[in-house]
């Protein structure tokens, strides 16, 4: 018998708002076709049905969605020089490919716009996004629900602008001596590999060309009433307004957040980190626009060694690396000085956040002085030529774990308090967890074949060149996600890179959010809910695709559109499957 199955409820539930465009809201008229009698049953005969299925009863009004729809205005006033239109996201789209687009809007700079949407059951947490001509997002938080939402909390987060940085110290005086350097665990590993009585362990470092690297930190001198200089590094005080204090949850909670992306929730895609914009064109290095200093100020430091990691960092012309093999530009990036710029320790009692918890602060910035055209490791002291690197220089980052082995590594005669080292003569080059991983994820071969480290390899998917740092601009910003062991969810620590850097936004592409819609087809079903399955996916503000994906019914189905109208007159549900036989 024919049954005629209309979707014009389907058009009411995932229409779009036209408010603030030029445009008429549909109006639906629907005309469904009557069931036919040998179908009809009594609401009686119904309940008993559902409570044979299901064991239980359901209200008659029960309309089983799992959205709701919601209308919210969005104001284009983010600061970005061009919009070409407004989104509304599930999730932020940084190194996130769960993101999806549940609306959108064609609208100019400051222009504001009423857009209907469906949210999903799983979110109250949405984001609104003002996206440019070249597909750069700007992202501001909101709760599914609200009436309106703009930019202008998320843009006050940008008012502590790295042009504005108080008057840094007397460069005199500022120097990193060279009895307070010391060899990396990539120096010192690639030294004693294959030696008599060391471990094989460190057998990676074989003829790696790490022998020189050396690590450079301040011996805590100098600074002046806003810049202190403390475990070897450069930092002032500052703290976190409540706008920026949401600015990181919206940006930062999808890509790791507060918890780390894990076997329960969702996992890093390593895919999107190797195969990032800024890997692919840099290898994770950032360009100094060299028109004002480059700070660090971590946000999240949630690994529970954090009293055993610190910062690393170290600049290049580029121009260095012209008419090298790739074996001697690494050769090259392997011997460059790695400048101390952030203390774990410091910074994470500093901000009172208990170990292990992800809560987002701000307490001290680092900066990256200049140390001028240093391309390998000298033997005699740095001084500080100023606080700004030169425009177009590159810029990486590496991260040190030195678990609880401080004084291991320096020399016997340095003038650091407390850290009268030996130079490892205790080995502390042989313990598992100790190590240096790179941004630039081909100085990571070594490590990533070593113990401990090696299980983001063998578990994880790791490759061995893998980088170990996720850098993504967002909202004119930079920020760094660093790995340091193996668990792969690279909150370990973040920071939030400000000041004389070239804007590192990419274009994102955002995929629709597709809605999927299941019909019982009979008043006494079997309530498998195959019988039709349509899935919707929005297009824009005004249209919706819609596919049939399945029909599992034995009844002769036709579909309807929004208007009333046979969709597939002369056309049965099952013949679109190649299927003619009802009863399969």
């Amino acid at each position: 018998m024919k049954k005629l199955l209309s979707i014009a409820v389907l058009g009411l539930i995932l229409s779009g708002c036209t408010k603030g465009f030029e445009g008429m809201e549909p109006e639906p008229t629907p005309t469904p076709e009557p069931t036919p009698t040998n179908n009809k049953a009594t609401q009686e005969e119904i309940n008993a049905n559902v409570a044979k299925v299901f064991g239980t009863t359901f209200s008659p009004n029960q309309d089983w969605s799992s959205t709701t729809k919601h209308t919210v205005t969005i104001t284009a006033d983010a600061p970005m020089s061009d919009i070409a239109k407004v989104q509304i996201l599930t999730e932020a789209p940084y190194f996130n490919e769960d993101a999806r687009v549940l609306n959108e809007a064609t609208v100019s700079k400051g222009q504001s716009v009423s857009i209907t949407y469906d949210c999903p059951a799983e979110y109250t947490d949405l984001v609104a996004a003002c996206v440019d001509s070249k597909g750069i997002y700007y992202v501001a938080g909101f709760k599914a629900g609200d009436n309106s939402v703009n930019f202008k909390k998320a843009a006050q987060a940008r008012t502590r602008a790295a042009y504005d940085l108080p008057a840094f110290p007397a460069t005199s005086g500022l120097k990193m001596k060279y009895r307070n350097s010391a060899l990396s665990y990539n120096a010192i590993r690639a030294q004693k590999a294959g030696q008599d009585g060391e471990d094989a362990s460190i057998n990676p470092w074989l003829n790696s060309n790490w022998d020189n690297e050396r690590l450079w930190m301040f011996n805590n001198e100098g600074g002046n009433s806003t810049w202190k200089v403390a475990r070897q590094t450069i930092f002032r005080e500052v703290t976190i307004t409540d706008a920026e204090k949401q600015g990181l949850e919206t940006i930062l909670k999808d890509v790791g957040g507060k918890s780390g992306r894990d076997n329960t929730h969702k996992q890093v895609n390593l895919e999107t980190i190797r195969n990032s914009p800024l890997y692919q064109l840099t290898k994770n290095y950032l360009v100094a626009d060299g028109k004002a200093p480059i700070t660090l100020t971590p946000v999240q430091i949630q690994t529970t060694d954090y009293s055993s990691v610190a910062l690393y960092y170290y600049y290049f012309n580029p121009s260095e690396l012209e008419g090298k093999s790739e074996e001697e530009q690494l050769t090259f990036l392997k011997s460059l000085p790695k400048f101390k710029c952030v203390d774990g320790k410091q910074t994470k009692e500093a901000s009172g956040i208990a170990s292990g918890n992800g809560e987002f602060f701000k307490v001290h910035e680092y900066v990256l002085p200049y140390f001028g055209d240093v391309t390998s490791s000298p033997t005699a002291d740095l001084e500080v030529q100023g606080f700004t690197i030169p425009a177009g220089y590159y810029v990486g980052f590496m991260l040190r774990k030195n678990k609880n082995d401080y004084k291991d590594t320096y020399m016997s005669n340095n003038d650091i308090t407390g850290y009268n080292g030996t130079n490892y003569a205790n080995k502390s080059y042989a313990k598992i967890e100790n190590g240096e991983v790179y941004a630039d994820g081909r100085l990571n071969e070594q490590i990533n074949q070593y113990p401990k480290f090696d299980e983001a390899v063998s578990d994880k998917g790791m490759l061995l060149n893998d980088p170990r740092a996720a850098i993504f601009g967002a909202n004119q910003k930079a920020y760094m996600m660093f790995e340091d062991g193996s668990d792969v969810n690279f909150v370990d620590i973040i920071v939030e890179i400000n000041g004389g850097l070239d804007l590192v936004d990419a274009a994102q592409e955002i995929n629709n959010n597709v809605y999927t819609f299941c019909f019982e087809d009979r008043n006494l079903g079997d309530y498998d809910m195959n019988d039709v399955v349509i899935k919707a996916k929005r297009l824009n503000i005004t249209q919706v695709e819609y596919s049939v994906v399945a029909c599992g019914a034995y009844d002769e189905l036709y579909l309807r559109n929004i208007d009333g109208k046979t969709l597939n007159t002369t056309t049965e549900i099952h013949a679109l499957f190649g299927v003619d036989n009802l009863s399969t």
